[in-house]
């Protein structure tokens, strides 16, 4: 076997491995010793909440190439992770809560359809606990940190998915998103996120079931993310959120449309939190749009950061505690004091507020309906700006805000979204710009996000990351 793919560095993008498979160059079971010599290297970088055993992974290598049918499988030898609130069966399942520590039953079906198509386990990986957070600070197993600057935050909840993917130890992450679970820490690690629209995939085997999201996965590529959530779209009638129309719902990496329209934070609304460069940047993106035919429109936001602003700070918090309630009131000492202190929030809402908000939230849908008769998609930073993790924790709960400002009113208002890389600060600090389409708008947001990230140019997760003297 000879290959020029380097065992330390060599790209995990399903596309390259697979190539390499299919031309003897390399084996799954020389890409999980790189895999595990990786993470070795990388040393405690609190990714992992529990890292299967590596003769355990390269026994399932061995057993993938013994068998000569499994070269056809779609995700042969491919290497993965899976957020700590996603179920494997035979490995703890935590939301990184530590007290909450469970052994599931059986294997979430997403994940089943995962380890049927050839792809393999490494590990459960670290979050904010239950979910509750886009920073990854919130957890009781360690924080991690951005691929490129360990004082700043990794995003969360899928802290460790964002870190591992963008690190190069893991082809992809399984993740869930409900406020920007999974696009937050793909803008900071240099990587993709695509959230489809809620319901069209089913929830089972997640202990976020029941609640407003959806799963996804955390990608190199948009190519990478639409082989795999195509695997996954399903119609469940057991999940009472589940789409009819999930039933072979597909979506794509075709050209981008010649012309296309999409609307952008007017002046007012466009907010970076004074950061300049983060300005820039989405600025940048713009005029790739606009390159790629795209004709921008300057719209006021408010009425979607308002219900950005419910998905927390208002009744719809009283889900989570529905969800969450008993095993809390039972011990609140078990979570960390901003997620404690958060879902205590969901105590003091009664039915009237909620059916109150729920009328609220169906008039911003009535309102982005209207929007996306004029324009094809909206564009907006996928966070204002990042922060450092000593700045999150000594102002947990606002900050966290602050980073949802444009991801948390996507799921409220059942709409699809993917976040791209949208390059690096001069710091060397990534960020990322969100395509969001209208509801089932899937097709169109995968499309143009793929043409967005290859004209974007840029290598993703830490094999972009800008040399000393600024250059890519």
């Amino acid at each position: 076997m000879t290959s020029d793919w380097d065992h330390a560095t060599g790209a995990l993008d399903i596309a390259t491995l697979h190539g390499l498979f299919a031309d003897s160059a390399l084996t799954p079971e020389a890409v999980i010793n790189a895999v595990y010599d990786r993470i070795a290297a990388r040393g405690d970088d609190n990714v992992w909440i529990h890292l299967i055993d590596r003769e355990a992974s390269i026994a399932r290598a061995r057993a993938l190439m013994a068998d000569p049918t499994a070269r056809d499988l779609p995700l042969y030898g491919i290497p993965f992770g899976i957020k700590d609130n996603v179920d494997l069966e035979g490995v703890p399942s935590t939301a990184a809560v530590r007290a909450w520590s469970r052994m599931p039953a059986r294997t979430s079906p997403l994940v089943q359809t995962l380890l049927d198509a050839g792809a393999i386990p490494i590990g459960k990986q670290n979050q904010d606990q239950l979910g509750m957070g886009v920073v990854g600070v919130r957890t009781d197993y360690g924080i991690p940190s951005c691929v490129f600057d360990d004082r700043y935050i990794s995003g969360g909840s899928t802290s460790g998915g964002g870190v591992s993917v963008g690190a190069g130890l893991v082809s992809f992450a399984v993740a869930n998103d409900a406020a920007g679970s999974g696009r937050v820490p793909a803008a900071l690690n240099n990587i993709v996120g695509y959230k489809p629209t809620p319901g069209l995939v089913p929830r089972a085997g997640t202990s976020q079931a029941g609640m407003v999201g959806t799963e996804n996965f955390l990608t190199l590529t948009m190519a990478d993310s639409v082989l795999l959530t195509n695997m996954v779209y399903r119609h469940d009638p057991s999940d009472p959120f589940s789409k009819p129309g999930a039933a072979g719902f597909r979506v794509t990496t075709d050209p981008a449309p010649a012309s296309f329209r999409f609307a952008i934070p007017d002046a007012a609304t466009l907010d970076t939190d004074g950061d300049a460069e983060a300005a820039q940047l989405f600025a940048a993106n713009v005029d790739r749009l606009r390159a790629l035919g795209g004709t921008a429109v300057e719209i006021d936001m408010t009425p979607y950061l308002t219900a950005a602003r419910m998905l927390y700070d208002g009744p719809f918090i009283a889900q989570r505690y529905a969800n969450f309630g008993d095993r809390f009131d039972a011990d609140e000492t078990a979570l960390c004091p901003a997620t404690r202190e958060i879902l205590s929030w969901g105590r003091k809402y009664t039915a009237r507020d909620v059916f109150k908000a729920q009328y609220v939230v169906a008039g911003y849908k009535q309102q982005i309906r209207q929007l996306f008769r004029d324009v094809d998609l909206l564009v907006t930073p996928t966070s204002p700006t990042t922060y450092t993790i000593a700045a999150l924790l000594a102002d947990n709960i606002a900050l966290n805000a602050k980073m949802g400002t444009y991801t948390n009113f996507v799921n409220l208002l059942d709409l699809p979204a993917a976040s791209v890389p949208a390059g690096f600060r001069s710091d060397g600090i990534a960020l990322g710009t969100m395509l969001i389409g209208p509801s089932l708008g899937d097709d169109l947001v995968c499309r143009v996000g793929a043409a967005l990230h290859d004209a974007l140019g840029i290598a993703p997760g830490l094999a972009g990351a800008p040399l000393p003297d600024g250059t890519a």
